[in-house]
């Protein structure tokens, strides 16, 4: 395992961050094993570490639960080195596993709440190219084959006779 060397001081949810603050996302995170928890086996779980420059200009450390890192995608897409220089607003949330009772879920600063919990996301905020249209990411080298699509296009249409 390589052994992460980070001086960057981790997040404190009590002094470093308040409820709405806005911090800008400053790496691109990373999954790593972690040292407080463990799988049933005992075998450490993973888990999302990111930094946080804070208001002030402070760089801070903090763990993302699985939760906050799915919103993340949701709104910024799956490549993380595009996430930094994002700014997310902090929504401090009440949380049964937390020692403090609650933890923070970052999400960009368009992003609301309801009365229920649910987020209320803008039209166009979603992870979205240069031209507006949803993002769809395929591995090198594959190319779609009009051939393979599975309604009638111009490729698979039939010339008509005259």
């Amino acid at each position: 395992m390589k052994i992460n060397i980070d001086d960057t001081k981790f997040l404190n949810n009590a002094t470093d961050v308040a409820h709405k603050d806005v911090l800008v996302i400053e790496s691109e995170g990373k999954w790593q094993e972690s040292a407080r928890f463990k799988r049933e086996d005992g075998t450490p779980q993973n888990e999302f570490r990111i930094n946080f420059k804070l208001d002030n200009g402070d760089v801070r450390n903090t763990t993302l639960n699985w939760t906050n890192v799915k919103l993340l995608v949701k709104a910024f897409g799956d490549e993380t080195e595009k996430w930094v220089g994002k700014s997310v607003r902090a929504w401090k949330t009440k949380s049964e596993k937390a020692k403090s009772g609650f933890t923070f879920i970052y999400v960009p600063t368009d992003w609301n709440r309801d009365d229920t919990g649910e987020w209320i996301i803008p039209e166009g905020s979603q992870s979205k190219d240069d031209d507006g249209l949803d993002t769809i990411e395929y591995p090198e080298g594959d190319e779609i084959d009009p051939n393979d699509i599975p309604f009638e296009t111009e490729a698979k249409s039939p010339k008509k006779k005259k």
